[in-house]
């Protein structure tokens, strides 16, 4: 079985992002249409020991609502890693707000229109395989959880126990290296995601959605994981990106530490919109 230390190494950020400078999101909305992407856990919400508990935290639904009330100036769209429908359940979102779910598989507009990514056949097969394997495979009384989302699955460790946590995963790393080549594994923060090859990513799913409303946007994009760093790779020479949490190093440009500070500079956002009182679209 293939150890951590064997898997392929993917290029490292070399810089520590700076803090969020105070008034630079209303500074650019003067000038300019955003398009606000937003991540959800550990972004709009707290990370929990349960993915299902995890809550929007104080004042970020109505933020993000009174926000998407200004379609003339802003374009506000959620990416995420969950799947479209769970993610309008925790939401519960209103106004015109797009919706990124597994990983940019799936999109829906702020009409309701869903612009999907199918899965091969074989990817699809390799996907009821791993299915498999993981109930034969994965001690859930160990403190694992799995996030079956029909088109991947998510195998969440952060309740688990560091040995049994490194066997499980190496195991499945082998596993889909061995049997199941038109799938692959996306690490973030505590689970490793299972995909189609070629499919999703963050960064992709923005572009699609700024090529969605063809209109001239600059795209501005807060997330907290590693899963955001390919969003974060993809923007940064014509966006604005933002990683949320502790210190470390990113391709992000800027940092806030946390949920609320993310929603505290939404405020700011909303707050410049409401003092322009220029007339909002239907």
């Amino acid at each position: 079985m293939k150890t951590s230390a064997q898997k392929p190494s993917r290029p490292v950020p070399a810089a520590i992002p700076k803090r969020l400078p105070a008034k630079l999101l209303p500074e650019i909305i003067q000038k300019r249409k955003l398009l606000l992407c937003l991540d959800y856990d550990g972004t709009l919400s707290e990370l929990t020991a349960r993915p299902s508990a995890a809550r929007p935290v104080v004042r970020a639904r109505p933020t993000l609502q009174a926000l998407a009330a200004h379609p003339q100036r802003v374009a506000v769209a959620i990416i995420s890693g969950r799947d479209l429908a769970t993610l309008r359940a925790l939401l519960r979102p209103e106004g015109q707000v797009w919706m990124a779910g597994s990983h940019g598989i799936e999109i829906i507009d702020p009409r309701g229109k869903l612009y999907s990514q199918h899965a091969s056949v074989k990817a699809r097969a390799e996907i009821s395989k791993i299915r498999a394997w993981i109930k034969r495979e994965v001690p859930l009384r160990d403190g694992f959880i799995i996030e079956d989302k029909r088109t991947a699955i998510a195998l969440h460790y952060r309740n688990a126990k560091p040995a049994p946590a490194t066997a499980v995963r190496d195991g499945l790393r082998e596993f889909i290296e061995m049997r199941c080549p038109s799938v692959t594994i996306l690490s973030g923060k505590m689970v490793d995601e299972v995909i189609p090859r070629g499919l999703g990513g963050k960064g992709a799913a923005v572009r699609t959605i700024m090529k969605l409303i063809a209109q001239a946007l600059t795209p501005v994009y807060f997330g907290d994981d590693t899963t955001d760093e390919d969003a974060f790779r993809e923007l940064r020479e014509d966006g604005v990106t933002i990683r949320v949490g502790r210190a470390c190093r990113s391709w992000a440009q800027f940092r806030v530490d946390s949920p609320v500070k993310v929603v505290a500079a939404l405020g700011e956002l909303l707050a410049k919109l409401n003092t322009d009182g220029r007339p909002s679209g239907p």
